[in-house]
C-alpha cells in the first residue's frame, strides 16, 4: 500500500513535471528539422518524416505491450517493500529464534522476483530503443541513396546531400530523448492505473442512513450471528446475546473462540456475514459510523501511541475535544498523576511512541482516552492482559469508575477480571455454550465457566 502511495505517484509526478516540458521541446525541434529539409527537397524531407513516424511507430507500440510488464513490477516492488517492513517490524522475535538466516532467504527472493519482472519490462520497453535505432539508421541510408541520385542528375548539390544526411541523423538525437520520456511515461501509465484502482476500491463498510441512538447506555444484541472474515470457515456460529442497557457482561473462553470477534462486530469494525447487530436496539448498519464511534469506547490490548504531544495522544489529535483540566483530571483518575508531575513539559511533553512508556502506562494511557470520550458503551479486549498486579490494581479504581452508568462487553482470558461483571457469556468454537449471571454460573460445579474458574485457580497457585 505505501509503495503504491509512494511509488506509484511519484512516478506519475516525475512524468508530468518533466517529460511533457521535455517531450513538446523535442517535438519542436523535430518540426523544425522537418521544415529545413522540405526547403532543400521535398522528398528528402518526406524521406525524413517517414523515418520519424516509423521510428516512433515501433517506439510506441513496444511501450504499449510494456505496461502490463511495468505494472508487475511495481506489483513485486510493493510485495518486496511489505516484506522488508514486515521483517523490520519483527526483527527481534526473528533474531531472538534465530530465524534470521529464513529472513534474509525471504529477501533474496523477493529481491530474485523483482529483478526477472523489472528485467521482462526492460526487454519489451528498452528493446524499442534498439528496433526505433535500426529504423533510423535505415532512414539515414535511405536518405543519403536519394541525395547521391538526386546529385547524380543534377537537381542537387553535394552541400545539399550533406545537410540533408545531417538532418536525418539529426532528429534521431530529440528523438532518442523522446524515447527515454516515453519509458517514464509508461511507468506513469502503469502507476496511474494502479493508483486509480486503489481509489476505485469501495470500502466494506457503508455509511448508514442515520437512524439515531437513544441517550444514556446503549443495550447490545447479537441475533444469530455468523461471521469468518469472509474465509468461509466461520469464526461465530449461531451467537445470540443480550445484553440490557447499564449492565455488564464479561466474555470468556479459550483461544480462537470468537471473543474479539464479539466486539469487533459491535464496533462494527466488520459487518457480520449473518444475523443482525443492534446497538440501543438499532441495526449498526443503519447508523452512521461516526455517531456510532462517538458512542463506543474501545480499549484493547495493542494500545497505540503516537510521535506526539502528550495533550495529542489523550484527544487523539483534537478529535476529542477537552481543556487542560479535564485532560489533568483523567490522568489522576487512571493513576498516572505521578508520571504527569515528573514530565517537564506537561501536557505538551513529546512522546516517542510506544518507546518511551511502559506497557502497563501505556494501557493507563489508553483507560484516560476513554475516560475523556466518555462513550456509553465501553468494550475492552484484554485490557488489562498486559499489566502487573500493582499496575492492575492502580486500574481497578478507574475501571470501576469507567464502567459506571455504562453498558459494558469486557473480553478476558484472565477471570479475575471479571469480578465486577454482572453476567458471564463463554463461547467455544464460535458457540455460545453458556450464558447467565456470573454468580449462578460460579456457582454451578458443572458450568463451564466454573471449570474455568478452578483451573485458573490451579495455574495461580503453581505461579505462587
Amino acid at each position: 500500500l505505501i509503495e503504491r502511495i509512494d511509488g506509484d505517484i511519484d512516478a506519475v509526478t516525475r512524468f508530468s513535471s518533466t517529460a511533457v516540458l521535455h517531450l513538446a521541446g523535442n517535438a519542436i525541434l523535430v518540426i523544425g528539422v522537418l521544415v529545413v529539409s522540405a526547403f532543400i527537397d521535398w522528398r528528402a524531407s518526406a524521406l525524413i518524416a517517414l523515418t520519424v513516424l516509423a521510428a516512433l511507430w515501433v517506439t510506441a507500440r513496444l511501450r504499449r505491450i510494456a505496461v502490463p510488464y511495468y505494472d508487475d513490477e511495481r506489483e513485486v516492488q510493493g510485495k518486496l517493500y511489505g516484506d522488508v517492513e514486515e521483517r523490520l517490524g519483527g526483527l527481534e522475535d526473528l533474531r531472538a529464534n534465530g530465524a534470521g538466516r529464513w529472513a534474509e532467504h525471504r529477501l533474496q527472493q523477493h529481491s530474485a522476483g523483482w529483478w526477472r519482472t523489472a528485467r521482462r519490462a526492460a526487454l519489451r520497453g528498452d528493446g524499442s530503443i534498439s528496433l526505433a535505432g535500426a529504423v533510423f539508421a535505415a532512414g539515414s541510408i535511405a536518405t543519403l541513396a536519394l541525395g547521391v541520385w538526386l546529385a547524380r542528375r543534377g537537381e542537387m548539390s553535394v552541400g545539399s546531400v550533406l545537410a540533408l544526411l545531417r538532418f536525418s541523423q539529426l532528429v534521431s538525437d530529440p528523438l532518442w530523448r523522446v524515447a527515454e520520456q516515453l519509458a517514464e511515461a509508461q511507468k506513469a501509465v502503469a502507476g496511474t492505473g494502479r493508483a486509480a484502482r486503489l481509489l476505485a476500491t469501495a470500502p466494506a463498510i457503508v455509511d448508514g442512513t442515520g437512524d439515531d441512538l437513544p441517550d444514556g447506555a446503549l443495550s447490545v444484541e447479537l441475533r444469530n450471528i455468523t461471521f469468518g472474515y469472509g474465509t468461509g470457515h466461520p469464526v461465530l456460529t449461531g451467537v445470540n446475546l443480550v445484553v440490557p442497557a447499564g449492565s455488564t457482561l464479561g466474555v470468556v473462553g479459550r483461544t480462537g473462540s470468537g471473543k474479539t470477534t464479539v466486539g469487533r462486530l459491535v464496533a462494527r469494525l466488520w459487518d457480520t456475514e449473518q444475523g443482525e447487530v443492534l446497538v440501543g436496539g438499532v441495526d449498526v448498519r443503519r447508523l452512521r459510523l461516526a455517531d456510532l464511534r462517538r458512542r463506543i469506547g474501545i480499549v484493547t490490548q495493542e494500545v497505540e501511541l503516537f510521535r506526539a504531544s502528550l495533550r495529542d495522544n489523550l484527544t487523539i489529535f483534537g478529535t476529542l475535544p477537552a481543556d487542560n483540566g479535564q485532560l489533568q483530571r483523567v490522568l489522576v483518575d487512571v493513576g498516572l498523576e505521578d508520571w504527569f508531575r515528573s514530565l517537564p513539559h506537561g501536557l505538551d511533553q513529546h512522546l516517542d511512541g510506544n518507546d518511551e512508556l511502559s506497557a502497563g502506562e501505556g494501557q493507563l494511557l489508553a483507560f484516560a482516552r476513554v475516560l475523556l470520550a466518555d462513550p456509553a458503551l465501553v468494550i475492552l479486549d484484554e485490557a488489562s492482559s498486559r499489566l502487573d498486579p500493582v499496575t492492575e490494581a492502580r486500574l481497578a479504581g478507574a475501571t470501576d469508575r469507567l464502567l459506571a452508568g455504562r453498558t459494558a462487553l469486557i473480553i478476558a482470558h484472565r477471570l479475575a477480571t471479571l469480578d465486577r461483571v454482572d453476567r458471564i457469556c463463554v463461547l467455544d468454537h464460535g458457540r455460545v455454550v453458556e450464558h447467565d449471571d456470573r454468580s449462578l454460573l460460579a456457582a454451578d460445579s458443572s458450568s463451564h465457566y466454573h471449570g474455568l474458574l478452578l483451573a485458573g485457580q490451579a495455574v495461580d497457585g503453581v505461579v505462587s
